[in-house]
């Protein structure tokens, strides 16, 4: 079974002096996260890794159809980049569990709040190797 360390609003958390960890399903979670959560391109030893959505929906002249199209679609590159990368780790005989592996993608739904056109809410639903639902849902916002 691998491990990634906790992060909490992006600071590693701590349980009496040591360092917490997340497994199996939360771990997964944790991995969606942070793939789309970062600025691809920005970790200079993998450019690859990350999305652009926040760049995608933030400050774009295009209609909002195509915008969230074009969002969706990039979501959906970046877990299709994290399922590859579990997949190297897979077959390098890391020891995983398939509660933290990608089966596949059900649904990416990217939803516009009415009230407030600057905010828009991400839900991400996988299916684990295990058969298992995971969702995700994260907030951006135009400040």
């Amino acid at each position: 079974m691998s491990f990634d360390l906790k992060l909490q609003n992006g600071d590693v958390l701590l349980s009496n002096g040591d360092l917490k960890q997340v497994v199996d399903t939360e771990k997964l979670v944790q991995d969606i996260l942070k793939i789309t959560l970062t600025d691809i391109g920005s970790n200079p030893l993998y450019p690859w890794y990350g999305s652009s959505v926040s760049k995608s929906l933030i400050g774009s002249a295009l209609p909002s159809n195509i915008t969230l199209q074009i969002a969706q679609s990039q979501l959906q590159n970046s877990i299709e980049n994290l399922k590859k990368m579990q997949s190297i780790q897979f077959n390098s005989y890391q020891k995983t569990t398939p509660d933290e592996l990608i089966s596949g993608i059900l649904d990416i739904l990217i939803d516009r709040n009415k009230k407030d056109l600057r905010l828009f809410t991400v839900n991400i639903k996988v299916l684990t190797q295990a058969l298992k639902p995971v969702q995700t849902s994260f907030n951006v916002t135009n400040i």
